[in-house]
């Protein structure tokens, strides 16, 4: 009797055990080995993880690498496993990105798999990272991450204008082109085609080499360097002249003025104070050096006169 009850008692034990199995497997209809996001469904590589299918996505926690053991998530969906031991471990785990050179998984803004932390044009807008900090003023910043926040580059040398000695890529430098009225933009127009609408001009090289690429070292024929000479060496002295021309009426009239008083003077102490006065006027240029010396010969003419004129009276 009690061997039957004991019998009776495993038998439920079994049959409970089977039912609690039975409702455990989450595909009691597959033979699968999943045990970690679903227990009994179909696992690929053995990981523990269940391959996903359509009642059961990446989402819900399937295996994001159903062929791979050592991985099976991916928290950011960029393709590289979250578990360093994979062999496409994500380097970024929680930023979704492409890079494969040195990082993978990484952001990667251009999309040329170098991330952007190694990149040095990582916006890939043709403008290096550094040169878009150097462009950047108080008022203008350029972000080197954003292809749409880009210097302009007028001759495509990957410098901002901002900071190229030769923005248009002419050969001309902006600084001698702004000084020769050529406009440092236009790759068309240079110091040698400004004027006449075609090329007037040449650098020299020695011996019988010339050329007409801009040469620092060489000598510059040209209409255009004429130009400059004439309105800028020789602006200041062509304004002067106006200047030298009254100075000189000034002391010609001085001169004038000094000599007609010598000759209507009528004792030595005024022919004294004259020369005095000459003297100061000499010594502070207000006339020249031979008008000077011509009105003391005439001073010293008048004092003989007048001495002399003295003596025929004290004689008489």
């Amino acid at each position: 009797m009690r061997t039957a009850l004991w019998l009776g008692m495993l038998a439920l034990l079994l049959c409970l055990s089977s039912v609690a199995a039975e409702e455990a497997d989450d595909c009691p209809d597959v033979d699968g080995t999943s045990t970690e996001d679903r227990v009994g469904c179909l696992d690929g590589d053995g990981d523990g993880f269940s391959d996903p299918d359509e009642n059961w996505t990446l989402a819900d926690g399937a295996d994001a690498f159903s062929s791979d053991p050592l991985a099976w998530s991916d928290a950011d969906g960029d393709g590289y496993a979250d578990q360093s031991s994979a062999s496409k471990s994500d380097d970024c785990p929680f930023t979704p990105g492409t890079s494969r050179v040195v990082l993978f998984g990484c952001s990667d803004i251009d999309r040329d798999f170098v991330p952007d932390i190694y990149d040095d044009d990582a916006d890939g807008d043709g403008i290096r990272n550094e040169m878009e900090r150097a462009a950047s003023s108080g008022t203008i910043l350029y972000d080197p991450y954003n292809p749409d926040s880009t210097p302009l580059d007028t001759d495509q040398d990957t410098i901002p204008d901002v900071i190229d000695d030769d923005a248009d890529g002419d050969g001309w430098p902006n600084d001698i082109e702004n000084d020769r009225n050529a406009d440092p933009m236009d790759p068309d127009v240079t110091p040698f085609n400004l004027y006449l609408g075609t090329g007037t001009g040449v650098f020299y090289l020695g011996g019988f080499s010339f050329t007409n690429e801009y040469e620092p070292r060489a000598l510059e024929l040209s209409v255009s360097v004429v130009i400059e000479i004439v309105t800028e060496e020789l602006v200041i002295p062509f304004l002067l002249i106006p200047i030298y021309i009254l100075i000189g009426v000034f002391r010609r009239r001085t001169f004038r003025n000094f000599d007609a008083r010598i000759h209507e003077c009528k004792d030595l102490d005024a022919l004294s104070e004259l020369e005095a006065q000459i003297n100061d006027l000499i010594r502070n240029r207000a006339i020249r050096v031979h008008h000077g010396l011509v009105l003391r010969n005439a001073i010293e003419l008048e004092e003989d006169r007048l001495r002399n004129a003295l003596n025929s009276d004290e004689e008489a």
